[in-house]
């Protein structure tokens, strides 16, 4: 690892921004069937305040790609998270379902700019595959703090105080991010930008998508990241009302899960040094394809136990977090152009799959857990039959 890596500050603080998303959705997971009484609506509606902030999450980091290439990542951070503190404000003073859904959505167009911002700075740092791959695994294993940490905070401020206060925490660690964007290095300085026209902007997106193993990469990458988001989205839904969990519990079991993505990301490190980067992919699709056929298994034959799903669920994060920064940095090899601009695609592609899928577990999820196997299955085939045609490519 070379002296770059080192830069504890610097990645933790990248981690903060990559962990928008997780803070923003797990910590009020909990809260989520309160919400559901609070407001009389169904849990349809209560998803939608899920799949509709990852689709605007998804959609404008088109938007915040580019504009980092113009005007600097730094830039983009103090504009994006302002955007991320208001609406997390108005998600905290909704008194109804849409006024809640709107506030999300507002929520979202800033936390997008964080996730972007936080790859291009990788890619603009450390440009050898190896280290970059590196440095996503340390920001995953900082990141996943997240949805370990935030789901009990979230289960405790329900229980102590009222879903509300998941928001004004989530204001606060955006007030938190802005006031540490002014103690970091602009990666991306005025001297070396090359500012993409507006009327060239369409352009540059098609030849980007275009590349062939860009293409191939990135949608293994939202395959791969949508599985995981398929549990985190229907998992207090499964836990709570279908398996009758406490709701203070729901963090726990929740952590549990997310705690094996820092196992992961303690085994990448071992496994890179071991084994190329193929083989690597290999062995964690094979891990997760095989236990999501687990978890389908045992539902099948002991559909009213937990344990079906906690500990499958286990071993498919395991190799959903051995996966993720290796698909991810394979992706972000494939810039055409503009670094920013690819960052978005990535990023953009994963979560409007993510938040397909989250809509569909709102409606598939009723009284089985059934259907999260089905779909995590699907999702690690898919996945599969992506990085089996981005290998060929390079054979031929």
């Amino acid at each position: 690892m070379t002296a770059k890596i080192k830069n504890i500050p610097l990645l933790i603080y990248l981690a903060a921004l990559g962990a928008f998303a997780p803070f923003s959705t797990d910590i009020y997971l909990a809260s989520m069937p309160t919400i559901q009484r609070v407001f009389n609506t169904s849990a349809a509606n209560v998803q939608l305040t899920l799949s509709l902030f990852f689709i605007s999450f998804a959609v404008l980091q088109l938007v915040w790609g580019p504009l980092s290439d113009r005007i600097g990542r730094k830039a983009v951070i103090f504009i994006g998270v302002t955007i991320f503190v208001l609406g997390s404000l108005l998600c905290a003073h909704s008194h109804n379902i849409s006024s809640l859904i709107i506030a999300r959505i507002i929520q979202a167009i800033g936390a997008c700019s964080g996730i972007v911002i936080a790859m291009a700075m990788v890619k603009d740092n450390f440009s050898d595959q190896m280290e970059m791959t590196k440095i996503l695994s340390v920001m995953m294993s900082i990141a996943i703090l997240a949805p370990i940490v935030a789901p009990i905070i979230g289960s405790y401020m329900l229980v102590r105080i009222n879903w509300q206060a998941n928001f004004y925490f989530l204001a606060i660690y955006g007030v938190v991010l802005i006031l540490g964007a002014f103690f970091i290095k602009e990666s991306y300085p005025k001297a070396i930008r090359k500012p993409l026209p507006i009327n060239k902007l369409f352009h540059a997106y098609v030849e980007q998508i275009k590349f062939v193993p860009f293409l191939l990469a990135t949608i293994a990458v939202s395959t791969n990241f949508s599985v995981m988001f398929a549990f985190i989205s229907s998992s207090a839904f499964i836990y709570i009302k279908i398996y009758h969990l406490a709701a203070y519990l729901f963090g726990y079991f929740f952590a549990f899960n997310a705690a094996s993505l820092i196992l992961a990301s303690f085994s990448l490190h071992r496994l890179k040094n071991k084994l190329s980067d193929s083989q690597v992919i290999s062995l964690a699709i094979c891990i997760s394809l095989l236990s999501a056929v687990v978890m389908f298994i045992a539902i099948c034959f002991y559909p009213h136990s937990i344990w079906s799903i906690v500990l499958p669920s286990f071993i498919v994060t395991y190799g959903v977090g051995l996966l993720y920064p290796q698909l991810t940095s394979q992706a972000l090899k494939h810039v055409v152009a503009y670094t920013g601009l690819a960052s978005s695609l990535v990023g953009s592609a994963r979560f409007i799959l993510a938040a397909i899928i989250g809509f569909l577990m709102g409606i598939v999820i009723t009284d089985s857990a059934l259907p999260l196997a089905v779909v995590m299955l699907t999702l690690n085939i898919l996945t599969a039959i992506s990085m089996v045609f981005y290998f060929r490519y390079f054979k031929r």
